[in-house]
C-alpha cells in the first residue's frame, strides 16, 4: 500500500513538473501569428523560425510594443524604415504609425526589411545585426578587419547591444526551429 501510495505521489509530481516546464516554455517562448508568419516568410523567402525569434527577440509577441527609439510592434520596425521600404520597393501604398501596431502589417514589413538585409548581406547574422543596428552602420564594422576578416560576416560585434541581440536571436532560434520542424 504504501509503495502505491508513493508511486502515486511520484506520477503527481512529475505531471506537476512537466506542466510547470511547458508553462515556463510558454513564457519564455511565446508563439503567436503562426499564420501571418508562414505567410509572409513564404512570400520573402525567409525560414519562419528566424521570424519567431526575431518577434520573440524584439516585441516577446507583443503587439502593442513600442521602443525609446520610436520601433513599433513585434518586429519593432520604425515607420521611417517602412516608408524606406514603399519608397524603394515601389509599393503603391502608405502606412500610419498606428498600422505598425497591426500584426499582420508588422510582420509583412518586418519581413521585407529582413528580406532586404538578406540580399544586402552575405550571412544571415551580419543581416540581422544590420536588422538591430542599422545597415550603415554594420557596413562600416565590415570595412574593418579587426571585425571583418571578409568585409562579409562579422567576426566580431562592437556593439554589446547588437552582440547580445544576435545571442538572444540564437538562443530563441534552436527553440523555434523545432516548433517549425
Amino acid at each position: 500500500m504504501k509503495k502505491w501510495a508513493i508511486s502515486l505521489i511520484l506520477i503527481f509530481v512529475c505531471c506537476l513538473t512537466l506542466a510547470g516546464v511547458k508553462t515556463l516554455t510558454a513564457i519564455s517562448h511565446p508563439m503567436k501569428f503562426d499564420n501571418e508568419i508562414l505567410e509572409q516568410c513564404k512570400k520573402y523567402d525567409l525560414k519562419p523560425e528566424l521570424v519567431a525569434s526575431v518577434i520573440n527577440t524584439e516585441s516577446h509577441f507583443k503587439a502593442n510594443a513600442k521602443s525609446k527609439k520610436e520601433a513599433i510592434g513585434l518586429m519593432q520596425i520604425k515607420l521611417s524604415t517602412v516608408e524606406f521600404l514603399i519608397a524603394n520597393f515601389n509599393l503603391n501604398e502608405s502606412v500610419s504609425e498606428e498600422a505598425l501596431y497591426d500584426p499582420k502589417t508588422n510582420i509583412k514589413f518586418g519581413c521585407l526589411y529582413l528580406n532586404y538585409l538578406n540580399k544586402k548581406f552575405s550571412d544571415e547574422f551580419t543581416a540581422l545585426a544590420a536588422y538591430n543596428a542599422g545597415e550603415t552602420i554594420v557596413r562600416s564594422w565590415l570595412r574593418e578587419k579587426k571585425y571583418s576578416d571578409d568585409s562579409k560576416t562579422l567576426k566580431e560585434i562592437p556593439f554589446n547591444e547588437t552582440k547580445n541581440y544576435i545571442k538572444k536571436i540564437k538562443s530563441n532560434l534552436k527553440f523555434y526551429q523545432k516548433v517549425f520542424k
